[in-house]
C-alpha cells in the first residue's frame, strides 16, 4: 500500500521516514568525525561525503514534507490524552524546522566559503550566494549548534515511540515499521 490510511502510514511515508533517519543519523556520525580531524585531504573527503548526503537529505525531506501535506495522516490511538497529542505535533514539526535549518546552514556554510556544493563528485550546484567570511563564520555557528536541537529532539522521538509501544500498548511504532495490527 503506497497511501497513507487513518490507520497507518504507507510504503511511500515508511520509505522516506526511515530514509531521512538513516541521512540524519549519518550527517550527525560523518559531521562529528570530521569536527575532530586535522584540516587535509581525509577531511575534506568526509566533508564532501557529509554534504552529498544532506543534499539527499533534502530532497527526500522536501518530497516527505509535501507527502505529508497531501496525504491522510494516521490519527492519535483513542485515548491519548491531548498534552501528548500536541507534544507529537511539536516534537514532529520540530523536527522537521530543525533538519530544513541545518541542511540550510550547511549549505551556506559551503556558499559563504566560496565553493560549490558538490554531490558525489559527480556534478556540482553553485549557489549564488556572496562569498563572505562573516557571514561563513555565523552559519558556521548556526550548523554547529543545530544539530543538538535535532539529537534532543530525535531522543524524545524515540523514547515516545518506545513508550507508545511497550508501555501503552498501542500501534504507534507498528503503523510505520511493520503495520497496524487489525482486530479480526
Amino acid at each position: 500500500m503506497l497511501h497513507n490510511t487513518n490507520d497507518e502510514f504507507g510504503s511511500l511515508a515508511k520509505a522516506l521516514h526511515w530514509l531521512v533517519a538513516v541521512g540524519v543519523f549519518t550527517l550527525i556520525f560523518l559531521g562529528l568525525q570530521q569536527s575532530g580531524m586535522e584540516r587535509g585531504a581525509e577531511r575534506e573527503a568526509v566533508r564532501e561525503l557529509h554534504g552529498s548526503i544532506a543534499l539527499l537529505v533534502f530532497v527526500l525531506m522536501t518530497v516527505r514534507i509535501v507527502w505529508r501535506l497531501i496525504s491522510t495522516v494516521p490519527g492519535h490511538p483513542q485515548g491519548t490524552p491531548g498534552w501528548q497529542r500536541i507534544a507529537a505535533k511539536l516534537v514532529h514539526w520540530g523536527l522537521y524546522i530543525a533538519v530544513f535549518a541545518q541542511l540550510t546552514a550547511g549549505a551556506l556554510v559551503v556558499a559563504t566559503g566560496g565553493r560549490p556544493l558538490a554531490f558525489f563528485g559527480l556534478f556540482s550546484i553553485p549557489l549564488p550566494i556572496a562569498e563572505s567570511d562573516a557571514a561563513h563564520e555565523f552559519l558556521e555557528e548556526v550548523h554547529e549548534s543545530v544539530w543538538i536541537i535535532i539529537a534532543a529532539l530525535l531522543i524524545v522521538h524515540v523514547l515516545a515511540a518506545l513508550y507508545n509501544h511497550f508501555v501503552a500498548k498501542n500501534d504507534v511504532l507498528r503503523r510505520m515499521t511493520v503495520g497496524a495490527q487489525h482486530e479480526a
